[in-house]
């Protein structure tokens, strides 16, 4: 499950190694360097993702507040405390806690003028009777007209939570209901509620017992926030800004490359560049191909589960089924993009084998150890290394062979990369585990018709038989009712959480391919970094110092793609 990151942090470290590197090279970097600070002044450190808790003073704002942050910072009492919007500031982000409903009036205004500033909000209610009242909704329809994402949570009072879910989900389904009745529009496609046991979180907090937050369901709202940002305009504007910053990246690696004065050294970072390149363009392709088979996995998971609710052991084979074809599909779209890659990179290093290389024996002796280090990286093939003995060295491109050699490996990478996600495990124990034990078999108990009849019972008396009867088809009617709106909450709820499923399932997967990828081209590159790594002269620095900036060049663009970028 994903977790929400202090990326001011990582962007703040990421920005003083690329100043260092910029300190080394005044001249190449002058401007670069007022570009990079502008950059990082404007449109990194002062994005602050806000997120405000809103709702009525005692259904629990201040306590979900508290275990988000994971300090007691907010005062929680029974009585309405705070009388304006107070700031906490934690990880990056900034969390609002507010006055809420039914506060003073001046202090309703502050708390709607703040709200304007709010990225998310999260509508906390109680599972004890406030829920129930109207304002709350009136105001809820007010944030959804301001165009605000609202993530309702509903704090678990009783104790339910994971005990008696029909009772929870009975609740899930009055709010929805309220929310049409004022008319909140596509209740059931735009809206979350996630529960949340407070008490349960701060016992589990206090007391150093994971077990209890685990159980508290802190941990799917932190999930749903984060899902939720990577939609958000803060969000947006983070990757903005380090696309921008990867701009500035290139151009400086290319003023430190122009510097290079050694024919072999510069075309050593030729072909390492090309790698990068190919590098962050399969990146590109694959993510996009696994967030379009993600989606799809997403929207058809409800279906299963739905229909396969009552045979838990079919359903976890069909999941597994399911789970192995997606995986096989990616793996096939791997190699796939590593088959045209290595075409692409097959070109570049005949190119490397055919340049001039200079008369010193150095760099001739130099030569000859990156091609026979290349050469022993296809191993499976008994290729000659031939070179000739003057000063055009070259090697003959048939015993190349890089895209054989990827193809072979690539099998056995992307399989290993994809094993150690757990993805299978995490399918199991969310899909079927959490999602249809939290939210299907709720239905059975909330529908039945004597249920009703007999809540009915009292005022029947010795009512005519006429009356009864009547009596008997009004509570039937009820009953399907409730049922109807029932199922159609369960369907609701269920297809949200197969959805945000399918997002951390496709960032999974993305990191698998990811590191399945850069595995399999590090052997290809391993000849040409070792080379420029040994070469401690002077005039090799600037290739050093380029070898760690395309390093943080694809850092970059790792935290881009993380923060939501296709």
């Amino acid at each position: 499950m994903n977790e929400l990151k202090d990326y001011q942090s990582v962007l703040a470290e990421k920005a003083g190694r690329v100043e260092s590197f910029f300190a080394k090279y005044p001249d190449d970097s002058a401007e670069l360097g007022k570009t990079f600070a502008e950059i990082c002044a404007t449109k990194i450190s002062k994005v602050e993702p806000e997120i405000m808790v809103y709702g009525i003073y005692n259904a629990g704002k201040s306590s979900i507040l508290n275990e988000l942050i994971g300090e007691d910072k907010a005062e929680v009492e029974d009585k309405p405390t705070t009388d304006a919007v107070t700031y906490y500031d934690w990880q990056g982000y900034k969390i609002a806690d507010t006055p809420g409903i039914f506060a003073p009036i001046e202090h309703e205004e502050v708390t709607q003028e703040h709200l304007k500033k709010a990225d998310i909000v999260l509508f906390v209610m109680s599972t004890t009777g406030s829920n129930e009242k109207e304002e709350n909704y009136r105001r809820m329809k007010e944030i959804a007209d301001a165009g605000k994402k609202i993530i309702i949570v509903l704090n678990d009072k009783n104790g339910d939570l994971g005990r008696r879910d029909e009772n929870i989900q009975e609740i899930k389904r009055k709010v929805a209901v309220n929310m049409k009745q004022v008319g909140i529009e596509d209740v059931d496609e735009k809206y979350c509620i996630v529960t949340v046991n407070a008490a349960r979180a701060h016992k589990g907090r206090t007391e150093n017992k994971s077990g209890l937050v685990e159980k508290s369901g802190l941990g799917e709202l932190k999930n749903v926030i984060l899902n939720e940002l990577k939609r958000t305009t803060s969000f947006e504007i983070l990757r903005g800004g380090i696309k921008q910053l990867e701009n500035i990246l290139d151009e400086f690696i290319g003023k430190l490359e122009a510097k290079e004065n050694s024919e072999l050294l510069r075309k050593m970072n030729q072909v390492l560049e090309t790698f990068n390149k190919q590098k962050i363009s399969m990146r590109r392709e694959i993510n996009t191909y696994i967030d379009t088979k993600a989606e799809i996995f997403g929207e058809m998971l409800p279906q299963i589960i739905w229909s396969n609710r009552d045979k838990q052991n079919q359903l976890n084979e069909i999941m597994g089924e399911e789970v192995a074809k997606l995986n096989a599909k990616v793996q096939a779209e791997i190699q796939r993009q590593l088959q045209e890659t290595a075409a692409i990179l097959e070109l570049e290093l005949k190119s490397f084998a055919e340049i001039k290389i200079e008369s010193s024996s150095v760099d001739a002796e130099s030569f000859k150890n990156i091609l026979a280090r290349l050469n022993d990286v296809n191993t499976q093939q008994t290729q000659e290394l031939v070179v000739k003995k003057d000063d055009d060295a070259k090697l003959d491109p048939s015993t190349i062979g890089i895209a054989a050699g990827l193809l072979t490996e690539s099998g056995t990478a992307i399989a290993a990369q994809l094993a150690k996600t757990g993805i299978g495990k995490a399918i199991a124990e969310t899909a079927v585990g959490r999602v249809l034990g939290s939210v299907v078999p709720i239905i059975g108990p909330i529908i039945t018709i004597a249920g009703v009849i007999g809540a009915l019972g009292k005022f029947l008396g010795n009512n005519s038989d006429k009356e009864q009867l009547d009596a008997k088809l009004a509570a039937q009617n009820e009953a399907e009712r409730r049922r109807v709106e029932a199922e159609m909450q369960a369907r609701q709820e269920l297809n949200q959480k197969c959805r945000y499923l399918a997002d951390n399932l496709a960032d999974e997967l993305k990191t698998a391919a990811d590191n399945s990828v850069k595995e399999i081209l590090a052997s290809y590159e391993e000849p040409f970094r070792t080379e420029i790594e040994v070469r401690k002269a002077e005039s090799a620095q600037a290739a050093n110092d380029i070898l760690k900036l395309r390093e943080l060049h694809d850092e970059y663009d790792l935290l881009r793609v993380e923060l939501g970028a296709r």
